[in-house]
């Protein structure tokens, strides 16, 4: 388990009275029980309510492509869209709804397969068009698809990509959102309009869920409903194979808030240590354990290659069911009342 012993003198922290100590969970009002059956339709997606406040200490935000992008930054070769991820807040819910949108179709059409699979249809159209009704008409009905594909291909893979990197403002709308760290606060958006919800991180219960899509594949996601009102966040989306990732999600997310504990040691957050005063303490302790530009100067060929493949191995094989649920001594009703 990952414990941080060291304390902050009050006087000289940033952290507000309402930041969330695993150590120090308040008494809360008993959740409301809606009843079984109302309980039982709400929850047919519910695969588990996962425990809040003891740790593995396993980071999820450490793949190769993050510590790739992160290295980038660093160099100066790409920016981010929005605030960063800082020791006081993650910023969330800050593509306009119009981006996202543009972005989904963005990425399909970007992506290698789904290219290749629509060029060789159109090609096919062409044939069938060339053989039936001659080289006039295949133009139409062949030449110029594939033409088209292709082009719209190459200006998502490489011009819009390229602007994007270096304008990332342009899909940008803060409202504010986010985990705050040094508040002990969650703000999001409840609809995809301007309206948020903003309430302590302790009056929020993790939940796995599971989606079937249209087409077939299941999704796992980590939400966050406020036990209170029922208002709720998704935090993270997973396919059903890699379910065993919502559990480092939640994992890494929780110390985050938890100011007994030192910030997760992902690239992120890296350079943020030494501004937080839990983190700075233990960093100084010795207790971290890597250099203070690990992240920084990470080989990532090996990480690639030897490094993430172990450390993903650590999260699918720890026993996270064995993990204390501290929420449930400060919540009177909490096992019996949740909708999991």
């Amino acid at each position: 388990m990952s414990e941080c012993t060291d304390s902050v003198e009050q006087g000289d922290s940033p952290y507000r009275d309402t930041t969330f100590r695993s150590d120090a969970i308040p008494r809360q009002a008993p959740l409301n029980d809606p009843g079984a059956f109302a309980r039982a339709l709400e929850g047919l997606n519910t695969l588990e309510r996962l425990p809040t406040g003891s740790y593995a200490g396993l980071d999820i935000d450490v793949n190769p492509e993050v510590v790739e992008n992160f290295q980038e930054r660093a160099a100066g070769e790409m920016k981010l869209a929005g605030p960063p991820w800082n020791h006081e807040a993650k910023p969330s819910n800050l593509i306009k709804t119009r981006w996202q949108m543009i972005l989904l179709f963005a990425g399909g059409i970007a992506d290698r397969f789904v290219f290749w699979l629509f060029f060789i249809g159109a090609f096919l159209m062409y044939l069938v068009s060339l053989f039936a009704h001659g080289f006039m008409a295949s133009i139409n009905e062949g030449i110029l698809p594939m033409l088209c594909i292709w082009g719209l291909h190459a200006f998502f893979r490489y011009p819009f990509t390229w602007y994007l990197e270096r304008h990332p403002e342009v899909m940008v709308r803060d409202l504010g959102c986010g985990f705050f760290r040094t508040t002990g606060k969650i703000k999001f958006r409840t609809y995809w309009g301007k309206e948020t919800f903003e309430a302590p991180f302790i009056e929020f219960d993790p939940y796995i869920t599971y989606h079937v899509q249209p087409n077939g594949p299941v999704e796992n996601k980590l939400i966050l409903r406020h036990r209170y009102s029922g208002h709720q966040t998704e935090v993270a989306t997973v396919p059903d194979s890699r379910r065993y990732e919502l559990y480092a999600d939640w994992d890494q997310l929780q110390r985050y808030m938890d100011v007994s504990q030192p910030l997760p040691d992902i690239p992120a957050l890296e350079a943020y240590r030494p501004l937080d005063p839990t983190t700075a303490a233990y960093d100084a302790a010795g207790k971290r354990g890597r250099p203070a530009d690990y992240w920084l100067k990470l080989d990532l060929e090996w990480w690639k290659r030897e490094g993430y493949p172990e450390h993903m191995k650590k999260i699918r094989e720890f026993p996270w069911s064995s993990l204390e649920d501290r929420m449930e001594d400060s919540v009177p009703n909490l096992r019996e009342a949740a909708m999991a």
